[in-house]
């Protein structure tokens, strides 16, 4: 029979610093604890869950727990008891009958074997393995599940690997390199007193992963096809034994993101007897299946980075500005744990982040351990610059004030943060001289812009400037080049700007401007910069359209202002060259003066188009002298033709052939009071 030893709980906490490249890191073990597993016994299939604890203390947070589950039986029952499977939880052996006995779910590790500290390993995490004070799940494979109805064996019992089911050992959330921990493989029972049979389960992984074997005792052997087994030639219980002997000893599973671990349990038999379990008994091998896993410090810096990446670098001086948290972020995207940033910009999550693959963030949010992630929220004013993981240069390629994609498998020291506050841009004016030609040229403007910034200082003439919005009356230049909306403009200096077809009445013009800081990040807040003229730049129109509707040529204009203004000649061509004029539009504006919109409307006489159609006609008359004697009478046919349909109407109401055949053109003068004036584009009427 197996033999068992208890002992009394001890606690064992050792402190010890692990070199990692380069950096000290302390490493916090996670482990199987008292309070931690299933309570009762068996014997039971069902799945079995435990929660994981830190260290020798109590349960770690967030939340980590470990279900262990039994799958794809091959023995549905047991010689002599057909409720029970062949391979179970909490089942012990029994020397007097076919019903198994109870054992615990959960029993510390030297409760099976007589198994030692020294025989596990956490991979030099503390506190380290105590066989007497950590627990494992116990599984056990019936020797009976391979015995026929008929007493005969199903198979011989020096046979190997014989498959019995799989364990399944599913993580609630992703881990890193977990360490599993086996404790009394073997066992024996006598039928006789010259015969021994003994017996081992086995596990198979049946995972990718690689496997390290950490410690054991030296009958345990991790092979090749990744097989955790006995390799005695005769099993016994007892670990301690030098031979025969029983195994127990810790593996690693190397990789990353892990959910789930699948083994396959087997049973090996040393052939010592001929039966794999005598009559009216039950036989077979306990064993406790442990789990645990380490926790790191992850630890850095929020860097006040004044510069932004112009070096290539996330540094510069610790700031919490203000008031930051760092997040960690789990691969369910839920709070893992939480770390206040001092006031020198440090913060570290001090041997509790367990290996895996994480996010990390900046925030003011409040975050709550195992709730969804918040967002990433920085103080007023300020903004990310960057994020390193690690020291040296470069960044993350992506200022968000997140770090993703952090693997811990050892101390992380350098996850670093870069902000820093926005600039302050200022309002400004100048007033110049009433602008020729609708024109503020280059050099009239002198006025710096002016701004602030909490890492640069003082702002102004020579720092880089964003145009963010354009003169709304005029075209904006830069070294006689012109701006365009968002124009980043380094070194600026507003003598070299230019403005042009500036709106007539306008008294000044304005643009949008913001300061860019050595970080390369812009004002939040836009200043303008304007300038004033001394009086109002002369009427402007703004839109004139002319219509001809039969014999009526209707024309509309507008002026966006007007100053000392009297009066409007409308005028009109043949040729969009010589005008005559046809009417006269008194100001609508008070006294000539107006900061407002006017909008003009004109329609002429019948007989101020036929003016117009009588310099049509003197136009022919001119080319009728230019012909010789014998073609006058021709001249004279078309010429007299061509001034009855001038003069006379249509019967259909077309306007007259002459304005058909002819093009008429229009122009606006508007007439100050002193008689200076000042004329429309030219338009061309077009038919209604």
């Amino acid at each position: 029979m197996k033999q068992k030893c208890k002992t009394g709980k001890t606690v064992l906490f050792v402190q010890f610093l692990f070199m990692i490249s380069s950096f000290s890191f302390a490493q916090r073990s996670l482990k199987f604890e008292n309070g931690g597993g299933p309570s009762g016994s068996g014997p039971s299939a069902t799945n079995k869950v435990v929660t994981i604890y830190n260290g020798d203390a109590n349960e770690y947070s967030p939340t980590t727990t470990i279900t262990f589950s039994i799958s794809d039986q091959q023995y549905p029952s047991i010689e002599g008891n057909s409720s029970i499977p062949g391979l179970v939880f909490g089942g012990n052996v029994n020397g007097n009958g076919n019903s198994p006995l109870a054992a615990n779910y959960y029993q510390t590790l030297n409760n099976v074997g007589n198994s030692q500290s020294a025989q596990f390993s956490t991979g030099g995490a503390t506190p380290a393995m105590n066989a007497a004070n950590d627990y494992g799940v116990s599984i056990i494979p019936f020797s009976d599940a391979l015995i026929n109805s008929n007493g005969s064996n199903k198979v011989a019992t020096n046979s190997k690997n014989v498959y019995f089911g799989k364990l399944t050992l599913t993580f609630n959330r992703p881990v890193n390199n977990p360490i599993i921990h086996f404790s009394g493989m073997g066992g024996f029972y006598s039928p006789s007193g010259s015969s021994t049979l003994g017996l081992s389960a086995g596990f198979k992984l049946n995972e990718t992963y690689s496997i390290s074997r950490l410690s054991g005792n030296p009958y345990f052997q991790v092979s090749a096809d990744k097989k955790m087994y006995n390799s005695a030639a005769n099993y016994t219980s007892n670990v301690n034994n030098s031979s025969p002997s029983g195994a127990s000893g810790s593996i690693r599973i190397n990789g990353n993101d892990i959910t789930t671990l699948t083994f396959d349990v087997v049973l090996d038999g040393d052939g010592g007897a001929a039966n794999w379990s005598a009559t009216n008994r039950v036989n077979g091998d306990v064993v406790l299946v442990s789990v645990s896993l380490t926790a790191y410090s992850v630890s850095g810096t929020v860097f006040n980075d004044a510069n932004g990446l112009s070096d290539n670098l996330v540094n510069g001086t610790g700031s919490n500005a203000g008031g930051l948290n760092v997040v960690l972020i789990d691969a369910n995207g839920n709070v893992a744990a939480v770390a206040p940033v001092s006031s020198d910009g440090t913060y570290s999550f001090d041997n509790a982040v367990v290996t895996g693959t994480y996010s990390m963030e900046l925030t003011t949010e409040s975050a709550a351990v195992g709730s969804p992630a918040p967002a990433v929220v920085l103080p007023e004013g300020w903004v990310a610059t960057g994020e390193k993981l690690g020291s040296g240069t470069g960044d993350d390629g992506s200022p968000d004030g997140m770090l993703k994609n952090v693997v811990v498998n050892n101390g992380v020291a350098d996850a670093n943060f870069g902000i820093e506050q926005l600039p302050v841009t200022e309002n400004v004016s100048q007033m110049i001289k009433t602008p020729e030609g609708n024109t503020v040229p280059k050099g009239t403007l002198t006025t710096a812009p002016k701004g602030t910034d909490p890492e640069d200082g003082a702002l102004g003439q020579g720092n880089s400037v964003a145009i963010t919005e354009l003169p709304s009356n005029g075209t904006l230049y830069y070294n006689d080049q012109p701006v365009t909306k968002g124009q980043v403009i380094p070194d600026f200096d507003p003598s070299n700007l230019s403005i042009t077809d500036l709106e007539g009445g306008s008294d000044a013009t304005s643009f949008g401007y913001s300061f860019v800081d050595a970080a390369g990040k812009q004002s939040k807040t836009a200043g303008t910069y304007t300038v004033k003229f001394d009086t109002p730049l002369s009427v402007t129109f703004s839109v004139v359209t002319a219509q001809l509707d039969g014999t009526r040529l209707i024309v509309k204009w507008g002026t966006v202002a007007e100053e000392n203004n009297d009066h409007f000649d409308v005028e009109i061509s043949n040729d969009g060259t010589h005008f005559t004029k046809i009417g006269t539009v008194k100001s609508k504006a008070k006294n000539g003066n107006s900061s407002s919109r006017l909008t003009y409307e004109f329609e002429s006489e019948n007989n101020k188009i036929l003016v117009f159609a009588g310099i049509y006609l003197l136009g022919i008359g001119i080319l009728f002298l230019a012909f010789c004697k014998k073609n006058k009478l021709l001249v004279t046919a078309m010429l007299v033709g061509t001034s009855i349909l001038a003069i006379t109407p249509s019967c259909t109401k077309k306007r007259d052939t002459s304005i058909e055949q002819g093009k008429v053109f229009v122009r606006i003068v508007q007439v100050d009071v002193d008689g200076s004036k000042q004329v429309s584009k030219v338009v061309q009427a077009l038919e209604k």
